[in-house]
């Protein structure tokens, strides 16, 4: 782990203790990610806290540390879903599944990181081909709404429509045989790197399990766990297989995009 994300976990964790000592009766932090939620949460006592972004299955999402027993509804959680429409003439068209949005999350993040927001108001960027939802927070949502423009394509922008509930991760699928499910034997298959290369990322705390850094190259993992290299992205095992002839194990990744 980097000094810096160290320095940034302590305050963090400083933070989230302070509000608990408070004891107010409901208290939100900005946007967190997995790695920080999961961070935080082994210093909270269950039923005094939830998480939550804007959608049952957000990735980024704001605590709220409450008294026992009385969680916030949805609403309460103080974030709004901007809603992003284009041209329908901008669709990308190519390709065998389907029409793509013309702009990528790296695209909507970078817009409004160019007007001073903080990442911390920002949670998920969901894209479709139809639309664009990003759910924010204080100042991003005031700048989002001011959007006429994303890269090259002119864009309005609502804060009226409730979260669609279509969006479907898109992911590029990969396999390839190991000799046992080690996370440096899946990285190999995952990043087409040496055996060297991987453990140099695992040792260097440049690889997350399950949000959580993992140091041990030897570490086993499972069908479904989910794993993140730097730099790399962010991974899921969707299947380990049964062993072939020569004793080895077919094993099915998915890469999210």
């Amino acid at each position: 782990m980097q000094p810096k994300q160290q320095d940034e976990d302590r305050i963090l964790l400083a933070h989230v203790q302070d509000l608990a000592r408070r004891n107010a009766y409901r208290s939100f932090t900005a946007f967190l990610d997995m790695r920080q939620y999961t961070l935080v949460r082994r210093q909270l006592r269950a039923g005094t806290y939830r998480f939550f972004g804007g959608y049952p299955e957000a990735q980024r999402g704001i605590l709220c540390l409450h008294p026992e027993g009385c969680p916030p509804e949805d609403a309460e959680f103080p974030i709004t879903c901007l809603t992003i429409t284009f041209p329908a003439r901008s669709v990308i068209r190519s390709g065998t599944e389907g029409p793509e949005c013309p702009l990528s999350h790296r695209d909507v993040l970078g817009s409004l990181m160019a007007q001073q927001v903080r990442r911390d108001t920002v949670g998920d960027i969901l894209i479709t081909a139809e639309r664009i939802q990003c759910f924010v927070t204080g100042a991003a949502a005031a700048v989002g709404m001011e959007l006429t423009k994303i890269g090259r394509i002119g864009v309005k922008v609502t804060d009226a429509l409730p979260y669609a509930g279509d969006f479907v991760q898109r992911v590029q699928r990969m396999e390839g045989t190991v000799s046992s499910p080690r996370l440096d034997a899946v990285l190999r298959t995952a990043l087409s790197l040496g055996r060297q290369a991987c453990c140099r990322l695992i040792l260097a705390g440049e690889v997350t399990v399950g949000h959580v850094p993992c140091l041990k190259p030897e570490r086993l993992l499972s069908a479904g766990e989910v794993f993140s290299v730097r730099g790399y992205g962010k991974f899921r095992i969707a299947e380990i297989g049964s062993p072939t002839r020569k004793d080895r194990l077919h094993i099915h990744i998915e890469k999210f995009l």
